[in-house]
């Protein structure tokens, strides 16, 4: 009896998925109404090449559904002021990165990640002593519009994994990230893609003039 009420179960979602149709929601933030997007380099945290890693990802998942949109690499925080002559990212910036490089708006962030959180565990007799690591992350970035310097968009993201290849010097626990794609790869792609939702397509499921799914 369980089994032939589950059967109808199915048939009946079945049925109702195939009378539905299928409707595509464009992004919230259309990027291509900016012409060409302007992107500084992200600042970071840790050192090695962290930053131009989260960069290029994010790149990667904004233009994802907008592959007719245009986006100019500007470089790290430090190089841009330098060329505009100006102290900080402030209005006046803003306005100078626009006439400049002829942008009507830019992306800039953080990512911040923690000190390693060491866990270890010990088994009876010291038979085994193990290692391992937790750090969390958060990614913050925004859209600014030049001409003005308002915010037109903003998102965020944190994340906690566990890492391996943890080492202890200088009283401190430490572990390889000078290949960032190795240490933060999954951290990372996760903090870009939950922190870009509004540059991406969605789909529901319409059945007649109702929303189902």
């Amino acid at each position: 009896m369980t089994l032939n009420k589950t059967m109808l179960l199915l048939i009946g979602i079945i049925l109702a998925i195939t009378s539905c149709t299928r409707v595509m929601v464009p992004p919230a933030v259309n990027l291509t109404d900016y012409q060409v997007v302007g992107i500084i380099k992200f600042r970071c945290s840790e050192g090695g090449n962290l930053d131009a890693f989260v960069t290029q990802k994010f790149i990667e998942e904004i233009t994802r559904d907008q592959k007719m949109m245009q986006i100019m690499e500007l470089g790290n925080e430090a190089a841009v002021l330098a060329e505009v002559q100006k102290p900080s990212l402030n209005i006046d910036a803003y306005k100078a990165i626009g006439e400049k490089y002829n942008l009507k708006s830019i992306i800039f962030g953080d990512i911040d990640i923690s000190d390693i959180q060491p866990e270890i565990t010990i088994a009876p007799g010291f038979s085994f002593v193990g290692v391992r690591g937790i750090i969390e992350a958060k990614l913050v970035a925004r859209m600014i519009e030049t001409e003005n310097g308002a915010t037109v968009w903003t998102g965020s993201a944190l994340d906690k994994r566990e890492i391996g290849h943890i080492s202890f010097a200088g009283g401190r626990f430490m572990f390889d990230a000078k290949d960032p794609e190795r240490a933060y790869g999954p951290l990372t792609e996760t903090l870009v893609r939950n922190s870009t939702k509004d540059f991406r397509k969605t789909h529901y499921f319409r059945c007649g003039k109702k929303r189902c799914l």
